[in-house]
């Protein structure tokens, strides 16, 4: 066995004492390269360096099984999804309830509506039956008339006979005043014969043809005023006649109007009985209503206690997310070695959890900063695309429409932020659904990207399964 001289002892001191250094480092979570040069014998830099790169290399699959992780734990699809239907849900509720509480308050309405109906017809058919009654009166009343006016109508017949017989009398009258005129004339001629002696005789014929002359005035006045009364009386008569004829056929009216009338009322009646049935189901139907309304706001009040929950699920699962986005990235960042390819990756799911974040934001699972949108050449794919010098890359199709697709979707992303800082969530909804759209786009651009630098040669890829 050979014994080690003092500077060979020396420099193994030198050495143990860099590599406890770089283990120090190691330990305090810088894993960097150490410099191989300063150490005695650089063998044992060149150790350390491969023992590190190759923890890194091991921590490879786990930092990629991190961002497939992420990939499912950053998706929110599901409770958008979920707070989509309950809001849609809610909505409905709401509109129900509100057209519940209009249902309610129509059948308030009509309820009162038919109350007035059910009084008005009650009201009707009280009027209907008293105008049957009236009618019943008047119907008497002018059956009573048409009989006292037939026996006023045969009393006139009676009368006009009377008449007659009051012309034949004046005839006989007339007939005696003729005769008496007549006999004066012979008196007065047996007077002048008879000279002196006759004078008295005279006088006496005188007065017997002034009386006949009198009574034949007045015979001739009293067939005159009977016949005026004849005339008269044969109208009134008439008259009558059409009266009762009149009062015969307003009869026949009456008799078919109170027929009409006590059929109305009938039917008012059967009316009055079905308007109280419906007011009596109206009132049923009010007190369903009411309870349905009940029902309706206690099933509103639970879907938006659901709103609350998913809300709360959401903030949880960002919280979640986020606590292990912060160890992929930390992990991406320092112990791993990650390859081009796996960058790649890397920079889509950073960009499919920015997507998310932007729905977060706008629903108000957390509150992104402006700067964390808005300076697309500040994230690790920006970085990336602005460090890049090799015209195979930079000159390529693939990566221009990478460059163009990138800066869309934090665009939109950053629409969506302004218009929710501006108080219009449905705005920032609509401009999260455009990046939504956008990220399809972008994620083809990765795709696209990753082959081209597989065709530049940059195939290796840390693979998770198998």
């Amino acid at each position: 066995m050979f014994k080690k001289t003092r500077a060979e002892l020396q420099s193994d001191r030198h050495d143990l004492e860099l590599l406890m250094q770089a283990m120090d480092q190691a330990i305090g979570g810088q894993y960097d390269d150490i410099d191989v040069s300063s150490f005695a014998d650089p063998a044992y830099g060149r150790k350390f360096n491969e023992l590190i790169h190759a923890l890194k290399r091991s921590n490879n699959k786990v930092v990629m099984r991190l961002n497939e992780a992420m990939q499912l734990i950053g998706d929110n699809s599901f409770v958008k999804n979920t707070m989509d239907q309950v809001q849609s849900q809610s909505e409905s509720i709401s509109a129900m309830n509100e057209a519940g509480q209009n249902l309610e308050a129509s059948i308030d309405n009509i309820s009162t509506g038919m109350a007035h109906i059910r009084d008005n017809a009650h009201a009707m058919l009280s009027i209907m039956q008293d105008s049957t009654a009236n009618m019943n009166d008047s119907i008497r009343v002018v059956s009573e008339s048409s009989e006292k006016i037939s026996a006023i109508n045969v009393q006139v017949q009676h009368f006009q006979e009377k008449i007659q017989k009051i012309g034949e009398i004046v005839d006989i009258v007339k007939k005696v005043s003729s005769q008496s005129s007549l006999l004066a004339l012979n008196a007065s001629i047996e007077a002048a014969r008879a000279g002196t002696a006759g004078r008295g005789f005279s006088v006496v014929a005188e007065q017997v043809r002034l009386l006949s002359s009198n009574t034949s005035s007045s015979a001739e006045d009293i067939v005159r005023y009977v016949s005026e009364l004849t005339r008269d009386i044969g109208e009134l008569a008439q008259s009558m006649n059409d009266t009762t004829i009149i009062l015969g056929q307003g009869n026949e009216k009456l008799q078919d109007s109170l027929k009409n009338t006590e059929k109305v009322s009938g039917q008012m009646l059967e009316i009055s009985d079905k308007v109280d049935n419906i007011f009596s189901d109206i009132d049923m139907q009010s007190s369903v209503t009411r309870d349905f309304t009940k029902q309706v706001s206690s099933i509103s009040q639970s879907y938006e206690e659901l709103g609350r929950d998913c809300l709360a699920q959401g903030v949880h699962e960002y919280k979640c997310s986020r606590y292990i986005d912060n160890v992929r990235s930390d992990m991406v960042r320092g112990f791993s070695a990650v390859t081009l390819q796996d960058w790649m990756k890397v920079y889509e799911i950073d960009h499919f959890i920015l997507l998310w974040r932007v729905y977060n934001n706008a629903v108000g699972f957390e509150q992104l900063k402006l700067a964390q949108l808005n300076r697309p050449e500040k994230c690790k794919l920006g970085l990336w695309l602005s460090s890049q010098t090799d015209p195979k890359i930079t000159g390529c199709s693939e990566f221009t429409a990478l460059k163009s697709a990138h800066f869309e979707l934090h665009r939109l992303a950053t629409e969506s932020w302004k218009a929710k800082d501006g108080g219009d969530e449905a705005l920032a909804l609509e401009y999260f659904n455009k990046a939504y759209d956008a990220f399809s786009k972008y994620s083809s651009a990765i795709k696209a990207m990753q082959n081209r630098l597989s065709q530049l040669g940059y195939r290796e890829e840390t693979r998770t399964k198998g």
